[in-house]
């Protein structure tokens, strides 16, 4: 089978697209280990681009104490008042799978997740539905 290309015009038309929508950052890493990176990210179904991403965006939180976008602009600590939760590795990454499909951070993927499940919780319970089972209450 023949290989496919992609015309001039829809390289042209992505590479402008790029430029808009992204900035680019470009690093160098001692031989050998883009090679060790890029298998890491892959065991975790991730590019090596959205890994690095995701590593940025987890430390800067971490460092922080808050949500990558309240960091921005702000001395390191200047953030305050967030918790430690550890979950289990299944869930951490399946919440990371979907935080990096939504374009966010962790951290604000799950806390999303528990605000849409608390608000429908509150719905189950105000119709006598227990959340957990299902089933109804007495």
């Amino acid at each position: 089978m023949e290989e496919r290309k992609n015309s001039a015009a829809r390289i042209r038309a992505n590479n402008k697209y790029a430029a808009k929508a992204y900035d680019r950052i470009n690093i160098a890493v001692p031989k050998g280990r883009k090679d060790a990176i890029q298998e890491y990210a892959q065991q975790r179904g991730e590019s090596i681009n959205a890994f690095i991403g995701r590593a940025i965006t987890e430390t800067m939180e971490r460092d922080s104490g808050g949500t990558a976008s309240e960091t921005v602009g702000k001395p390191a600590g200047a953030v305050q008042g967030a918790g430690v939760v550890s979950l289990p590795s299944d869930t951490l990454e399946a919440a990371q799978r979907a935080a990096e499909a939504a374009e966010e951070a962790v951290s604000a993927f799950i806390a999303r997740a528990v605000k849409t499940q608390a608000e429908r919780d509150k719905t189950s319970l105000r119709l006598g539905i227990n959340p957990v089972s299902g089933e109804k209450q007495q």
